[in-house]
């Protein structure tokens, strides 16, 4: 009787941590749970052309007097949309998943141009540096998401998003060309016909011709006038949303 009760013991052990391991592989495996990027995307080999390279503040200190005196002109460097991505991020929790996660829709359709000084350690004067991302077509892992996403943002009425920068802060100029920069980017986001006022941490780095950038900022849809998406097996939603933009632009 008592080898019997040892036997059963040992069982229903096995059979609590074999539950205990598939749930711990449920949640880790089938739970999906988009992450936010840390770091800006790797510049493609292809890209690198040295020879355009605009003069970077080391090499501008060797320059003569009589150079260094002139104006630095403008360089414009336009965003690769193939490169780049835009995403939302917003937690939600699943009536099919159970606890709360966090969604993902994203596109590659980002464009627009950053003016840079010709030294590229600020923006210049003049003519604004904007990028703006097409959201009709922004997808997540679930269709009928998608689709209530769509009728959240009117895209049939808004289907561009822009940001317009208006201000810098935090670039070192002691970091060398292509370690990575922590700053933050302020301007005007226009979405959903309303436009307000928000600030992106950014971190970006420039080798070559071609800068890389990730910005990230949390926005509250109330503020944009965006009623939360619902859906058919959401119980429910934050309302706000994690914007995160991955750069590359080169300039020409």
């Amino acid at each position: 009787m008592k080898k019997l009760v040892i036997v059963t013991g040992a069982a229903m052990v096995l059979g609590i941590a074999g539950i205990i391991t598939a749930a711990g592989a449920w949640y880790f495996f089938i739970r999906e749970n988009a992450e936010l990027a840390s770091d800006p995307p790797a510049i493609p080999a292809a890209l690198l052309n040295a020879t355009a390279s605009p003069t970077n503040a080391a090499s501008a200190s060797s320059l003569t007097a009589t150079t260094a005196s002139k104006p630095s002109a403008t360089v414009a460097y336009a965003v690769k949309s193939g490169l780049s991505e835009a995403a939302y991020f917003v937690d939600e929790e699943l009536a099919s998943v159970g606890i709360p996660s966090t969604a993902k829709g994203s596109t590659n359709e980002i464009g627009g141009t950053l003016y840079l000084s010709g030294d590229g350690t600020a923006l210049a004067t003049g003519q604004p540096s904007t990028f703006t991302v097409q959201l009709s077509n922004v997808t997540s892992d679930k269709q009928m998401r998608d689709q209530r996403v769509q009728q959240a943002l009117d895209t049939s009425r808004y289907p561009t998003a822009t940001f317009t920068i208006t201000s810098a802060s935090g670039y070192n100029v002691t970091i060398a060309e292509g370690q990575e920069q922590t700053m933050q980017l302020s301007g005007n986001l226009q979405l959903h016909g309303v436009t307000k006022p928000v600030t992106w941490e950014v971190k970006a780095f420039r080798q070559g011709n071609v800068i890389s950038a990730l910005a990230t900022v949390t926005v509250k849809f109330s503020d944009f006038n965006i009623t939360p998406p619902t859906f058919q097996g959401l119980l429910s939603i934050s309302d706000q949303a994690t914007l995160q933009v991955q750069l590359i632009a080169q300039a020409a």
